[in-house]
Formats: structure tokens, C-alpha cells, sequence
């Protein structure tokens, strides 16, 4: 697993992410929890077969001291990471623990739900920022959340006509998020014009688009009846 230690730890905050050099964020962090019984029991069975000379119980033994000395404390140390981002309403990554002493199809199961997670809360984040945009008629923001397709050089225009009066509160209601493939998939809800008159069902369509992340590529809005 990565981090191990708090060396890793260290060293990954000062090459991928920090302010001043921040090449990749972390969605969250899988932490697979089992009993010690059943993964002596897991080691000793697969020694009959995998010829390697640190597959028994003092090796073991040994690497689970480590873990428990080395690896715990950064896993513990995320964890409040995690708790401080969410009482400053800042996005957070997430630590998911997963059991891990289930049949491989479930521990898999359960692990491609948390990765879902992960994922469906990163679209929505920046579904969330785009609305935030329009909300504070920020131009650049806006821009840096869409493809250039849907814009051009008269922006201050352009949003006009696709979201109405800028500056405005937007009230927004039964969100939904449907994945076309990994790196696609359409936001839903339901939005109240700035005038308050009518209430229509919009779709963005969103584009993972490597370092940029997720961009809005597309939007339909259809009227809802009273």
C-alpha cells in the first residue's frame, strides 16, 4: 500500500501536491482492515505454492508490527485531515475502509462502490463549482469549467444567454449523476430560473479531460410542468 510511512506521506505531498507544485490531488484513501487470524491463515496457504522464502509466520509477523507502528498512525493522521476539511465546508478527501476477510468478489464489490464514490463526488464537485460561477458571476471560473466549444470571445455575452441574469442565486433541486462511461457522465437536476417563474430540468454532460479534470461539454434543459 502507499503511503507506508510518513516518509511517503511527506514526500508525496512535496512532489504531487502541494501549492507550489501540485501536479495530482487524491480523491481518498482505501484502507483494507482483517482479522490477524485469517491473514496468518491467508499467508500459510499461499506458501504451499508461491516459493517465496517470507511467506511464513515470523515474516509476517514482523510486517504486521510494522504496520501497525508505521502505517496506522499515517492512516489515523488522514483521518483527521479528513474531519478538519469537512468542519471548514472545504471538499475532503475520504478514508474508506473496506473489510477485507469476504470472498474476493465481494471485497471487489465493495471496493468498486467506494472507487464510484470517489468519482461521482469529484463530477459533482465541479458541477457545484460551475453553479458557484453563475452564482458569483465569475467569468474565469466559468471559463476554466467548459469546453471551449460552448464558448467563445464575448463570454460575458455568452453567459448571459446560457445561464440568464448573472449574480443571481441558483436553486437547484433532486440532483442526479449517471456515469456513460469512466471518464463521462451527465449531472440532473432540477433549477429554478432567477426570476422564480419557472422550474426546468437541466443536464450538463461531463468530460474527464486528463490535467483540466472534469469539463462541462454539453447542457439541455427541458421545462417542467407546474
Amino acid at each position: 500500500g502507499f503511503p507506508r510511512n510518513y516518509d511517503n506521506l511527506e514526500g508525496w505531498v512535496r512532489c504531487m501536491g502541494s501549492e507550489e507544485n501540485s501536479v495530482a490531488s487524491a480523491w481518498g484513501c482505501l484502507v483494507y482492515t482483517c482479522p490477524l487470524e485469517e491473514l496468518e491463515r491467508r499467508i500459510l496457504e499461499r506458501a504451499e505454492t508461491s516459493g517465496r522464502s517470507d511467506d511464513n509466520l515470523k515474516s509476517a509477523q514482523k510486517r504486521f508490527t510494522t504496520f501497525e507502528q508505521q502505517t496506522m498512525p499515517v492512516v489515523d493522521t488522514l483521518k483527521i485531515v479528513q474531519k478538519l476539511q469537512e468542519e471548514a465546508d472545504k471538499p475532503s478527501h475520504k478514508v474508506e475502509e473496506i473489510t477485507g476477510d469476504k470472498t474476493i468478489e465481494e471485497v471487489w464489490s465493495d471496493t468498486q462502490a467506494v472507487m464510484n464514490s470517489f468519482v461521482a463526488n469529484d463530477v459533482l464537485t465541479a458541477n457545484a463549482q460551475l453553479l458557484e460561477s453563475i452564482e458569483k458571476d465569475d467569468v474565469d471560473q466559468y471559463v476554466e469549467l467548459c469546453s471551449e466549444d460552448l464558448l467563445d470571445d464575448q463570454m460575458e455575452e455568452i453567459m448571459e444567454i446560457y445561464e440568464g441574469e448573472m449574480g443571481k442565486k441558483v436553486e437547484i433541486a433532486n440532483p442526479k449523476i449517471e456515469f456513460v462511461t469512466g471518464t463521462k457522465a451527465i449531472v440532473s437536476y432540477d433549477r429554478t430560473t432567477p426570476d422564480g417563474n419557472q422550474t426546468i430540468r437541466e443536464s450538463r454532460v461531463w468530460s474527464h479531460q486528463g490535467s483540466r479534470g472534469w469539463v462541462n461539454v454539453h447542457f439541455s434543459r427541458t421545462p417542467l410542468l407546474p
